[in-house]
């Protein structure tokens, strides 16, 4: 029996990452004979938002960080500016685990010099163009960001394995790395009902933060309300633009048309009951809510942002892909679905037969094969 450890910040998210990794490690423990612990390194990060397998160990040790500043981010590269990563290395010493695979900071894991050895693995959750920022000219950014990605590629040479979401990101962290395997992300249909299709509703789902660029959707909204002013906008997630995108609305006046609806346990219900899926990114890894979204029969309106998006939606066959920030596009797309019925249901067909590759017995099988080759 093979002893993994999983260290992520906190699982009291409602974010992709939070999520694919609770899927993941629930499977693992329900089909495959594995021992499985996660250590959230969050000062008291002590509960999930997601259901966890009572055979899953999950351990909180705090792992405090000094203030995110270039000088500090530097030093880490070559110094312990960790405060509390002795108790975790202590940890992975005494539990012996074969395997520890980070989806955070991966400091304490080539700093350790431990007498037991094991596999170091990180997971790149995120696109690599998230360490460039949109505008080159932006100087003090473009610094920050570079000596950001600096740091990330020093610490990513000594890991034994890194994993990308998609062919794209693993072809850039190919020039750094020799053993970068590409794992997407699967979903469970179990319990998963197509929509009808038939509800005058647009979903959206994200943290309410930059990247996601829901201020651009509600924007557009504003051009769909126009002349469809009996469909809504649901957009369900948390973030810091949570006040900021409330404001938004009520400036334009969509307060009837759209609502921020907090995040949700329940969210294959709410796909069930809408009829288009719009997904605002600027920049992505993945895409957990597309995979959900197109399980659920919804044409997909989307910007071509990096990832899994142009991965998962084939322009004019299961959605649209529109410029980023192109608002007026981005409306006019979806006008299209809401005013043609046949084609939001054609494009929603579609969209479940190309879900099919990503389903949970397919994805898994490849981890499982991952894990026991190493």
């Amino acid at each position: 029996m093979k002893k993994l450890l999983f260290t992520i910040s906190s699982l009291e998210n409602s974010g992709g990452s939070e999520r694919s990794l609770i899927y993941r490690v629930n499977y693992l423990i329900e089909e495959f004979d594995y021992d499985i612990t996660i250590v959230t390194t969050d000062k008291g990060a002590t509960s999930s938002f997601y259901k966890i397998h009572p055979k899953i160990k999950v351990v909180n040790i705090p792992v405090l960080l000094k203030k995110s500043t270039v000088w500090n981010t530097v030093k880490s590269i070559f110094h312990n500016t960790h405060v509390q990563e002795k108790e975790l290395k202590e940890f992975i010493i005494k539990n012996r685990f074969d395997i520890c695979s980070s989806l955070g900071s991966m400091n304490f894991l080539y700093k350790s010099n431990l007498d037991h050895p094991f596999i170091k693995i990180k997971e790149s959750r995120f696109t690599y163009k998230r360490f460039f920022p949109d505008k080159i000219f932006n100087v003090p950014k473009l610094v920050w960001r570079l000596v950001r990605l600096a740091s990330s590629i020093h610490v990513l040479r000594q890991m034994d394995y890194v994993i990308s979401l998609t062919e794209e990101d693993g072809g850039f962290w190919r020039m750094f790395h020799k053993k970068v395997h590409i794992m997407p992300n699967f979903i469970n249909f179990n319990g998963i009902s197509s929509s009808n299709l038939q509800s005058k509703v647009v979903i959206a789902v994200g943290r309410l933060e930059k990247e996601k660029d829901f201020a651009s959707l509600i924007k557009s909204f504003q051009l769909v309300s126009k002349n469809h002013n009996n469909w809504k906008l649901e957009i369900y997630g948390e973030g810091s633009l949570n006040r900021g995108l409330n404001d938004l609305i009520i400036s334009l006046n969509l307060t009837e048309n759209v609502f921020l609806k907090g995040a949700v346990s329940n969210i294959f219900e709410k796909f069930q009951n809408s009829s288009i899926y719009v997904h605002s990114s600027f920049y992505e890894g993945f895409g957990n809510s597309i995979l959900e979204a197109m399980a659920h029969g919804l044409p997909i309106v989307a910007f071509k942002s990096v990832g899994g998006v142009k991965i998962l939606i084939d322009d004019s066959i299961n959605g649209f892909l529109v410029e980023n920030r192109n608002v007026h596009l981005l409306a006019e797309k979806i006008n299209l679905l809401i005013e043609d019925v046949e084609l939001r249901k054609e494009m929603g067909i579609n969209s479940r037969i190309k879900v099919d590759n990503y389903s949970e017995e397919k994805i898994m099988l490849q981890w499982h094969q991952f894990y026991s080759s190493i």
